[in-house]
Parts: structure tokens; sequence; C-alpha cells
């Protein structure tokens, strides 16, 4: 009698245990982390499509590359503003985006800015003021001669119509989600994209 008491104790216990390091699986599976990031986008090896015309795909080939880049910017999206900043300092997600065709690129701009826009000014807001004010010196230096710049720079040469997307977002993003003391703390970067990408206008600017 016992032994069948200690045998069912036995079994129940491995299964509350399976349960929670099945949780526990999961969770580290979905974990957003820039390091996470950074894997996805070296398991889906994604082929330079940059200089590919579209039409000479088939659909299925499309359709693959496109979920994968869903999965990747849902991991990116639920990443906060120090993560986001440490992942473009590395460079990984840049050369990943450049190896989009044009209509991938303004699709994962469309995933990423349009979703996370508001969480990452949430975050900004959170941040104390010694804190942010760093953040902001740091993305100025980035754009002023980091990957920051290069990016937006080759944006410009290569896809004009997906780098005025990516300024939309961006001064949507700013004069809609932030609060007037982020907007402020801002400035400086703004006004550090706008010499990068010269005579694409800055919307709502005299509303500031």
């Amino acid at each position: 009698m016992k032994k069948d008491i200690l045998l069912r104790g036995l079994i129940v216990l491995g299964v509350v245990w399976g349960i929670v390091w099945g949780i526990m699986v999961w969770s580290g599976d979905r974990k957003a982390t820039p390091d996470k990031v950074e894997a996805m986008i070296e398991e889906s090896v994604f082929e330079d499509w940059s200089t590919t015309d579209s039409a000479t795909l088939s659909q299925v080939q499309r359709n693959n590359r496109r979920e994968k880049m869903e999965e990747i910017s849902n991991v990116l999206n639920r990443l906060d503003l120090r993560q986001r900043k440490q992942l473009d300092e590395r460079g990984s997600v840049f050369d990943f985006f450049f190896r989009l065709s044009g209509d991938e690129k303004l699709q994962f701009v469309e995933m990423t800015f349009t979703k996370s826009a508001a969480r990452l000014m949430e975050s900004f807001d959170e941040m104390d003021a010694k804190e942010r004010e760093k953040m902001v010196d740091r993305s100025v230096q980035d754009m002023v001669g980091g990957k920051g710049a290069d990016a937006l720079a080759r944006l410009k040469e290569e896809d004009p119509e997906v780098l005025s997307l990516v300024i939309q977002k961006g001064f949507t993003a700013y004069y809609q989600e932030a609060s007037a003391e982020t907007k402020m703390a801002l400035l400086p970067f703004m006004d550090a994209v706008g010499e990068v990408v010269q005579g694409f206008a800055q919307p709502g600017r005299s509303g500031l």
C-alpha cells in the first residue's frame, strides 16, 4: 500500500515538474532579447533580394520570406528601448534589412514601426532624466557618424520610397506618441535625423 502511494506521489511530482519545465522552456523560447533577434535572422538565411524583381519570384518564395519577417518583427517589437538601441549598434538588423527587396522593406517598416512606436516612446518616458539624456547623446552620435546615419544615407540613395515611409512613421510616433517632456529631450536626435535626410520634410514641426 505504501509503495503504491509513494509511486503515485512520484508520478504526480514528475508531472508537476514536467509542466514547470515546459513553461520555462516555452517562456525562454519567447523571451525577447537582442541575441534572440540576431539568432532568428541568422537561422532564416535570407538571400539578398535587394536588386531582384519581385515579379520573377514565386508566391511560395514570397510567402515564406514574409512569414519569417513576421516572426522576426514579432520578437523585435517586444524589445524595450535599451535593447533596440543595443541591437541597432550591432548592425545585424540593418544588414538584414538591406537584403530585402523594395516591397519587403516597405512591409518590414510597417511590421515594426507601426506596432512598436508607442511602446518605445513609453519606454523612453519611463527613463530617469540622466538615463534619457545619455540615450539621446548616444543616438545623436550614431546619427552623426554611426550605423544609423549610414543606414539612412544608404536608404536615401537606394530606396527613397522606403526612406520616406521610415521618416513618416518615425515623426508620426514622435509627435503623436511621445510626451511633451520626451519631445523636448529628443529634439537633438530629431534634428540629427533631419540633417542626414535633408530634403525630407519633418511633418508637424511647426506644432512643437
